[in-house]
């Protein structure tokens, strides 16, 4: 998914968004997603992992797109991908 040896800006500014679900699944017919966070990318990857594993495929955070990723919406997925990442600023 990332770009290897290309750097990821976590100051870049990003917003943790949740979908309406019903019975924990998104339900894209009821609406966008709202916002629930609003700060740095490392910040919203923070807030997310720090979710209960049971809803987290309910999130998606929204950033400008990066030299290492080129998508403005990163899943979960990607989320935890950079969480791993050695760089990633850990406070």
């Amino acid at each position: 998914m990332f770009k290897e040896g290309s750097p990821i800006a976590y100051d870049a500014p990003a917003e943790l968004k949740k979908w309406p679900s019903l019975k924990g699944e998104r339900q894209k017919d009821r609406g966008p997603p709202y916002l629930v966070y609003n700060g740095t990318l490392a910040d919203c990857v923070r807030e997310l992992m720090g979710k209960p594993i049971k809803g987290i495929s309910l999130y998606d955070i929204m950033t400008p797109p990066q030299a290492a990723f080129d998508q403005t919406v990163l899943s979960p997925g990607d989320a935890a991908e950079i969480a791993m990442r050695q760089d990633f600023p850990k406070t």
